[in-house]
């Protein structure tokens, strides 16, 4: 949560039904507990309509979406304060994700393409979330400042694992038991809701064999290139509204129902992901008994780091003693914010 360079702050939602906002020195700065059930995802960012306050949107195991104010001290004085602006409750299952729809700035390196995108452009705000029963919903609100309202839904044959925002008017969705990512604008369907728009094979060869899942994506800063982390330690970079395989990182270790996190560099020459090793693969002699400990057969949490240019693995940042449960980049810099199973919060620059 920042709108400078040199701020660092992060939100951090965990299982008893908090959320709270903490400073990089550990502090709490705002708490709020409003919510049915416990916290899986969240998201972030300005409110174009109000200075000092930012969107959050709060997603739940039992399948509500929260959208909450969080406004800052002006000129120094109060305190930072949450306030609930809307709830929904449209997902059977499990909300495991939401996402905001970017700045129509992101969609300029989009532009750049021989497939422009300029007509996605629909004049007001996005957000889309996913969900264990096989559905996505898609948000709008016709201004800045104006309520959002359902949007459409999109249904896929298995559980939608991941999402990530193409450009302003175009998202990307990927669900287990598809071998496709599949892209949809924001409208051109039915009743003005979303219209699929193209299917992106992930499979090299071009078959229809389904042997992994993707569970995070990302885009670069420049529209142009889409990192796909799958559950078998691989990482499928590939280019933007196709399915040309630019590059597959191996080295992160992400298993079944890990929740892993992706994303790039600001200048899109890295690509950051969360993994898991073993305790006892780093532990250097030690007693055996130990090492056949309950705690030696844990898994410690890690963030990997590619190099997109050679496709080699050239950071291991071993940062949680428990799996890393998600991770975000700071929107201007190269800082991360990472949350684990050890309960803690850690900042990394």
């Amino acid at each position: 949560v920042a709108s400078k360079f040199d701020e660092f702050f992060s939100l951090a939602a965990t299982a008893d039904k908090r959320l709270r906002l903490l400073s990089s020195g550990g502090e709490l700065l705002a708490e709020t507990s409003d919510f049915a059930s416990p916290l899986l995802g969240l998201d972030a960012r300005p409110r174009a309509s109000e200075a000092d306050t930012f969107e959050v949107l709060v997603t739940s195991m039992g399948g509500e979406v929260v959208l909450l104010l969080l406004r800052r001290p002006r000129d120094g004085a109060g305190d930072w304060g949450f306030e609930v602006a809307q709830r929904f409750r449209d997902h059977a299952k499990h909300c495991s994700a939401a996402r905001f729809a970017p700045a129509a700035a992101h969609g300029e390196g989009a532009n750049e393409r021989s497939d422009p995108v300029e007509s996605m452009a629909t004049g007001g705000d996005h957000f889309v979330t996913i969900s264990r029963d096989h559905t996505a919903r898609l948000y709008r609100r016709a201004s800045p400042g104006a309520e959002f309202a359902p949007a459409g839904v999109v249904r896929l044959p298995g559980e939608v694992t991941a999402l990530c925002w193409a450009t302003p008017g175009t998202f990307v969705l990927a669900a287990r038991d598809d071998h496709n990512l599949v892209y949809w604008d924001v409208s051109g369907g039915k009743d003005g809701g979303p219209k699929e728009r193209m299917k992106a094979n992930l499979n090299a060869l071009g078959d229809s064999v389904v042997s992994f899942a993707v569970l995070a994506l990302a885009v670069s800063s420049n529209g142009k290139m889409i990192a796909a982390c799958t559950d078998r330690s691989r990482v499928i970079l590939l280019q933007a509204f196709g399915a040309r395989q630019l590059r597959n990182f191996y080295g992160a270790v992400v298993e079944e129902y890990d929740t892993p996190s992706v994303f790039f560099s600001v200048d899109g020459s890295f690509v950051y992901t969360t993994s898991s090793l073993p305790v006892k693969g780093l532990i250097e002699g030690e007693a055996e008994e130990r090492l056949m400990s309950a705690a030696a057969q844990s898994m410690i949490g890690q963030v990997a780091v590619f190099e997109i240019k050679t496709g080699e693995l050239v950071l291991q940042i071993p940062c949680h003693q428990r799996p890393v449960r998600c991770m975000h980049r700071h929107p201007y810099s190269e800082a991360l914010v990472t949350g684990s199973f050890d309960k803690t919060v850690r900042f990394w620059s």
